[in-house]
């Protein structure tokens, strides 16, 4: 008897559907990253400048990589409207961190400088 399959009927291969990304999922966004950079770069600055930090050494100012880190993720193509939020967020708390960051750093010092007077006396 002679079968569909061995009466030299063509095979279709198997296709499965692959999910397509929504359109506007997969735009280049530079608008929300470029004004996340440019207030980091701004509050950093204002930071920076009303500290006491331009009078010490220039490593002082390494802390400012974690709000610039922060920020640089904003940068990455977000593929879902969560991870678009989720950039969002990481631009935002950098820029918050960028503002705050040289009076962390001086609390910082002033602790340890307090310690080690503590410690070690007069």
């Amino acid at each position: 008897m002679n079968t569909p399959s061995s009466a030299g009927w063509p095979q279709q291969p198997q296709t499965y559907p692959h999910p397509q990304p929504h359109p506007e999922e997969t735009r280049r966004w530079l608008l929300v990253p470029a004004l996340f950079t440019a207030l980091t770069l701004v509050a950093g600055g204002l930071g920076y400048a009303s500290s006491y930090l331009p009078r010490c050494p220039l490593w002082f100012s390494l802390p400012y990589l974690v709000p610039l880190g922060l920020t640089a993720l904003a940068w990455r193509r977000p593929r879902t409207p969560a991870q678009r939020t989720n950039r969002i967020v990481a631009g935002s708390i950098g820029a918050g961190l960028a503002l705050f960051c040289a009076k962390a750093v001086e609390a910082v010092l002033m602790f340890l400088g307090l310690a080690l007077w503590l410690i070690h006396g007069d």
